[in-house]
């Protein structure tokens, strides 16, 4: 091996080795590392400017995700002093781990209550459990219902499609379309099978974002559409779809992350786009 060569080889090795330590190995990762998308809406109402949402998903208490990590992460989310707080499923690794976590979830505070709704693993582990359970610890749990804030926010929530799809035409007809209205859907590729002119905005989780990734691909995505919904925020019929990685790890073999760190939202509602962003 000559000297261009190995030198090209101890960088890749470097590059893989910073990517693995800062993708599987820090605890912090899940509990401080946040991003802060600010979505510009013409039409906001003006109660709602500067209105701030902590959205989690993907927790899965208990799979390679402690309950001392679990109380790092509430105390990270607390200390942000938000408006509302918004679960958006996968909460547990099975059964056995709901209660625990619905008391640890409990503790989590924002100014204008505490939401959630259920993902795909939660129907598997019991999804009257998990709705009973959580609502008990004063998280208002949205399974085809909706709820409004005192500042004006309307907050839809779905059951996850994969295991019982949505009955949209009861969610429509308790629907104002001139109210602002975030849909929460477990699984992004919820927004290509429904109407989305009911909705300002759709926050979701479920594709961990792609939890093993190379320079941004993820070969194996649980999505219908390719990489479309893999992270950050698309737009589908101009309505913004913002996909978080997930507090936590999927699967019982490959409990580690590669290039897609796990992270929970601090999404901010704007009239208007900030310079900063522009």
């Amino acid at each position: 091996m000559n000297k261009c060569h190995f030198l090209s080889a101890a960088m890749l090795i470097t590059v893989c080795l910073a990517l693995i330590s800062g993708c599987t190995t820090f605890p912090e990762l899940g509990v401080t590392r946040m991003r802060e998308p600010e979505i510009a809406f013409p039409d906001l109402p003006t109660a709602l400017e500067g209105y701030r949402i902590v959205f989690v998903s993907d927790i899965h208490f208990k799979n390679n995700f402690s309950r001392d990590r679990l109380n790092r992460l509430v105390t990270s989310i607390n200390a942000l002093e938000s408006d509302c707080i918004i679960l958006g499923g996968d909460h547990t690794l099975g059964y056995a781990e709901i209660a625990e976590f619905a008391v640890a979830a409990g503790k989590l505070r924002a100014k204008e209550g505490v939401y959630a709704v259920l993902g795909n693993h939660d129907f598997f582990n019991d999804r009257w459990k998990s709705i009973a359970t959580l609502r008990r610890q004063g998280i208002v749990v949205l399974d085809e219902t909706l709820v409004t804030t005192p500042r004006g926010l309307t907050i839809a929530g779905i059951n996850d499609f994969t295991d019982v799809f949505p009955v949209m035409g009861r969610m429509h007809d308790i629907l104002e379309k001139d109210s602002f209205t975030i849909l929460v859907s477990h699984n992004p590729d919820f927004a290509e099978k429904t109407d989305l002119s009911y909705f300002d905005l759709v926050l979701s989780g479920h594709t961990h974002g792609g939890q093993i990734t190379f320079f941004g691909y993820a070969p194996v995505l649980p999505s219908e559409y390719g990489q479309r919904y893999r992270t950050g925020t698309v737009y589908k019929d101009w309505v913004p779809v913002t996909i978080s990685n997930g507090a936590g790890f999927g699967g019982r073999l490959l409990r580690f992350r590669f290039g897609a760190p796990s992270d929970f939202l601090l999404v901010t509602l704007r009239s208007t786009v900030p310079t900063s962003n522009r």
